[in-house]
């Protein structure tokens, strides 16, 4: 959604300059990025709470059942990570996403 939102308002940057309906709808949509956006970082922060949960849970079994040994701990790390750049991507290409056309306009 961000890349479409970027390239709609970067084609729409140039009319802009003279047509101030242009520069409402570009508003428009960034106001819909923003709002996108904070309902994924939203959705992603709640699944990685629950994966946390689940995965604790299942560690927690898996001691229980005293075979631990057999669930490499690092994947843990890996999951965090994982998360984290799902989200950082997100934030990147919807500040992109509305900083570039207002430069270009």
């Amino acid at each position: 959604m961000n890349l479409i939102i970027l390239a709609v308002n970067a084609g729409m940057s140039h009319e802009s300059r003279s047509n101030q309906t242009m520069l409402v709808v570009m508003m428009l949509f960034v106001t819909l990025l923003i709002l996108i956006n904070v309902v994924v970082i939203f959705g992603l922060t709640k699944g990685k709470q629950t994966r946390q949960k689940l995965l604790n849970g299942l560690l927690e079994m898996y001691k229980d059942q005293k075979v631990e040994k057999y669930y490499d701990l690092s994947l843990l790390g890996n999951y965090y990570t994982r998360y984290n750049l799902f989200m950082m991507v997100v934030v990147l290409t919807g500040i992109t996403a509305i900083v570039v056309p207002f430069v270009l306009r």
